[in-house]
């Protein structure tokens, strides 16, 4: 009996000594790679960027193709901004709330 739980206390160790030392060398390989990590900010701010270009890369080709004229500048607080921008990054910044799940 005690042998049982000599060996399983002895085997529990060794899976924490396991995953410290796994941890350890991860944090190791870290440190001395010189590439920069993505943090999780910067990749939603990508992702967002890149949703808001697709999408004024659309509307700008129906706006196009429509023979539309949307060469407007939109001034906000002494900042001028193209609509269709404007337009597009609220779009994409919303797009979470409409579609939680990317469905």
């Amino acid at each position: 009996m005690t042998l049982g739980i000599l060996l399983l206390a002895l085997a529990i160790g060794l899976v924490v000594l396991s995953a410290w030392l796994r941890v350890g060398n991860i944090r190791k390989r870290q440190r001395a790679s010189l590439d920069t990590q993505d943090t999780f900010l910067s990749k939603e701010i990508k992702n967002v960027v890149a949703n808001a270009g697709g999408i004024y890369i659309s509307l700008t080709l129906a706006a196009s193709f429509l023979k539309l004229d949307i060469s407007q500048q939109l001034a906000l607080w002494g900042i001028q901004f193209d609509v269709v921008a404007a337009l597009a990054l609220v779009l994409a910044i919303l797009q979470p709330l409409v579609w939680p799940k990317g469905n």
